[in-house]
């Protein structure tokens, strides 16, 4: 058996946070054996109907949410052990106002699935709904220690809706990180040599991700994306050349896509990990963006976007170099006031230090950290700084000034999907949108039982992570 590094360090952080332990996985239906790619079942061969499970409020904007939950035998023990195969069954969504009167159906599809993602549109903005999502008559409750927080709507049964910030609209852009173009199988136990990958003939998981990732994100209002780092799995010629087919799909560079480096993009080709010398690397991710260390700026509509890399190639930490923070700096300075996005595929703030599995060497260090923090709380117009590198998301905390800092969830696996941020004169809102498409759910309903099913603790967030608004003026 091997884990990777990311799993080690997951593992450890949740041991550390003294969440409950892993329930033993109960016995599957006769004749089926316990694997780590569960299936779905037909209901028939099932007695004693189902259960659902894993319940998640994934989305809330201003007029929409969405859920997800999934349908297993009974007696199959959620959140933890090896991957349960789904039973297949149908889905309802009842919604009705929190203050009082009955809910309706605002959704009922009869077609067997076992799992479930419904989208409800139509909604008010800042109103308080309460909800039931519900399989074959069944509601469908929450599993993760994350979903089981008392406040989270899970729990509550309720969400509350953004409220918009004021003003026109200054335009619209999604953001996805660590698709890892090339990838062999998903990160967590390898069991002799077998780990979650795609079927036999199938796409690569990572290339169907971000293709489906792009055909969801052509289906809304984003004027352009940004892929935030570790686009490739090692930086080999083929893996940026397969990335930049793919991005090319959706629309031309450096207007329709941006992308920034991450550690794996400067990976040795061929190597699963950072050189820790300071041995000469090939850079064959240069053949999709900037030489290293060079940041880029570019305008979408009213907007400013910046991008730095804040990678090495001697180690899977971060670093921005002087050179690179001084010409951030200046850029910053010109236009201030203009409304700017960073992004870097690193975190850089201590809150992020200390609360990411790999500590405080897996992210930018805090001397240049705190330069570019400085550089941001001096531009007016900056609002906000994403970041990729952890696979989390999480909302956190500037150590200086008010720029919001967050860390957004991989795209190569659960929970899989983009984030659109929608700028207006009066502020910003921040809403997480899983991969629509069927075998990207899929995909989430296998890659969810990573690392014994303790990984989603880590990645999913709270439904406050994924989902803001902010409202300032521009």
């Amino acid at each position: 058996m091997t884990i990777s590094r990311r799993a080690f360090l997951s593992a450890a952080t949740l041991a550390a946070g003294s969440l409950v332990l892993a329930r033993p996985a109960s016995a599957l239906p006769e004749g089926l054996p316990p694997g780590l790619m569960p299936g779905s079942l037909d209901p028939a061969t099932i007695e004693g109907g189902i259960q659902a499970a894993d319940l998640e409020v994934a989305t809330v904007t201003d007029t929409s949410v969405a859920f997800t939950w999934a349908t297993y035998a009974p007696g199959v023990l959620t959140p933890y052990g090896l991957a349960q195969p789904t039973v297949n069954a149908g889905e309802e969504v009842l919604i009705g106002p929190a203050d009082g009167g009955a809910m309706t159906v605002v959704h009922a599809d009869d077609t067997p699935r076992g799992y479930h993602h419904v989208i409800v549109d139509g909604l008010e903005p800042g109103r308080a709904y309460r909800f039931e999502c519900r399989s074959n008559g069944v509601r469908a409750v929450p599993s993760l220690a994350t979903t089981h927080r008392p406040s989270s709507p899970e729990m509550t049964g309720t969400f509350t809706t953004l409220t918009p910030p004021p003003g026109r609209s200054l335009g619209t852009i999604a953001i996805t990180n660590d698709t890892h173009i090339g990838k062999p199988y998903h990160d967590g136990i390898k069991i002799e040599g077998i780990g979650l990958r795609e079927a036999e003939g199938a796409r690569r998981f990572p290339t169907m991700q971000l293709e489906e990732l792009l055909a969801g994100v052509a289906g809304t209002s984003a004027a352009a994306i940004v892929v935030n780092g570790d686009c490739t799995d090692g930086n080999s010629a083929e893996q940026a050349a397969e990335f930049k087919r793919i991005m090319d799909g959706f629309g031309a560079q450096n207007s329709r896509w941006f992308a920034t480096r991450g550690n794996h993009d400067n990976y040795e080709p061929g190597s699963t990990s950072a050189r820790g010398d300071m041995a000469e690397v090939p850079d064959h991710f240069g053949t999709v963006g900037p030489a290293r260390q060079q940041h880029w700026a570019a305008r979408v509509g009213e907007l400013r976007l910046i991008g730095i890399d804040s990678s090495t190639v001697h180690d899977d930490g971060g670093y921005i170099s002087p050179e690179q923070l001084d010409a951030v700096h200046t850029e910053l300075l010109d236009d201030a006031d203009r409304p700017t996005f960073v992004f870097a595929h690193h975190p850089i703030t201590r809150d992020a230090a200390y609360t990411n599995a790999g500590g405080p060497g897996f992210i930018v260090p805090e001397d240049q950290a705190r330069r570019l923090q400085d550089s941001l709380a001096g531009t007016p117009g900056a609002a906000a700084m994403f970041a990729g590198h952890t696979h989390r998301t999480r909302r956190g905390r500037a150590d200086v000034g008010h720029v919001d800092f967050c860390e957004r969830g991989a795209c190569l696996g659960y929970p899989g999907g983009y984030t659109l941020l929608d700028v207006r004169e009066g502020g910003y809102m921040v809403t997480f949108h899983r991969t629509p498409a069927r075998e990207s759910l899929d995909w989430s309903a296998r890659t969810r039982w990573s690392l014994l099913g303790f990984e989603p603790e880590y990645m999913l967030g709270s439904v406050d992570d994924r989902n803001y608004s902010v409202h300032r003026g521009f």
